[in-house]
């Protein structure tokens, strides 16, 4: 008798929590409003400038420190797969490389790329730089550090245990471009949700990219995952480095896309590969899922950023947000924000031929 009545009980509890949630789920936003219901939105539009698709790797590693393989090993890999440029981020060192048929960023200047961060602690990638900060400085000064000498700051697996950022980390710090929104060598059961993380920060009104990256140690955790940046000029260190300060990239597990545009109104994106196409804003929110490899979304005034992420065969590819601004349907211009000084090669800077 006791059992039935115990039976009878949790029943009742399923029914109700059942009819519950759905109302909950309508209400909360009223009564609850969400995190970023108050905050002040850009406009900013990172795909304003056309060009043409260049393959570009941000995180690997080589024997000059935990890698597998020799600097010019490690480009020769990525030259292999399509690779038109990558970083070599060594820990605690900056890895320079003469003259090779990929471009490794830095390089015409006699610059290099590293991964700051000690052992069970943030890290982050330093690129475009001619010396790495010293491990012992807070996260900050290694940031300024890094962005003093003209380079750019990527904050590496930032959900990942015992390496992570949280989301009070991300608001506090500054002057940091991106963070790596997958990482295919940490990717796992402890890798966590970036994803999530990303748009927690976006939901700030901060203006941080998202990365996909290798974090190639050895041989068979190359190609995973990468950026395609889109470049109207040649191929150079300042022109990417640039166009990755604008984020006029996409960043991608394989999926490729043809096209990211947005007219002030729409958001139009176009994959060959895609399953479906879905658009993402403020807090997370799913916006709208559009079936095969070509989505238009049109702004509703609310949204506050609208990204798209690409599905095909289980992988992803992922745009960088475009900021509509706060309760708007169209935008003023399709670059209003300063979104930091472009980089600008020394005279004094060392040129390798």
């Amino acid at each position: 008798m006791k059992a039935r009545s115990l039976v009878l009980v949790v029943v009742i509890v399923v029914v109700m929590a059942v009819a519950i949630v759905p109302v909950w789920s309508a209400l909360s936003g009223t009564l609850f409003p969400s995190s970023s219901a108050n905050v002040k939105f850009p406009e900013y539009n990172p795909y304003a400038s056309g060009g043409t698709w260049y393959k570009g790797q941000l995180h690997s590693h080589s024997t000059r420190s935990d890698g597998e393989l020799g600097p010019s090993d490690v480009v020769a890999r990525y030259a292999s797969f399509g690779y038109k440029f990558i970083a070599i981020s060594d820990h605690h060192t900056v890895t320079k490389i003469k003259g090779s048929g990929v471009l490794v960023l830095g390089q015409e200047y006699g610059k290099g790329s590293t991964e700051s961060g000690l052992e069970y602690k943030p890290h982050m990638n330093g690129i475009n730089i001619s010396s790495a900060p010293s491990e012992d400085l807070p996260q900050q000064r290694r940031i300024d550090s890094i962005t003093s000498q003209g380079g750019i700051v990527v904050l590496n697996h930032p959900t990942t245990f015992m390496f992570s950022y949280s989301l009070k980390d991300l608001k506090e710090l500054r002057n940091y471009t991106a963070m790596e929104i997958y990482n295919g060598y940490s990717d796992g059961f402890l890798s966590g949700d970036a994803i999530s993380l990303w748009d927690d920060i976006l939901s700030t009104g901060r203006m941080v990219w998202g990365t996909a990256g290798d974090d190639a140690h050895s041989a068979a955790t190359y190609d995973k995952g990468w950026i395609e940046v889109r470049l109207s000029g040649m191929l150079t260190t300042a022109n990417v480095i640039n166009a990755i300060k604008r984020g006029s990239f996409y960043s991608t597990q394989g999926p490729s896309v043809d096209d990211l545009r947005f007219n002030g109104t729409t958001f139009t994106v176009v994959s060959p590969d895609a399953d479906c196409i879905s658009f993402y804003g403020r807090d997370g929110k799913l916006l709208e899922t559009v079936n095969g490899g070509y989505a238009n979304y049109t702004v509703k005034g609310s949204e506050g950023y609208v990204r798209a992420e690409v599905s095909a065969d289980g992988l992803k590819a992922w745009s960088q947000p475009v900021f509509v601004g706060t309760n708007s349907t169209t935008m003023t211009g399709s670059s209003v924000l300063d979104v930091g000084s472009l980089y600008v090669a020394r005279s004094s800077e060392p040129v390798w031929d």
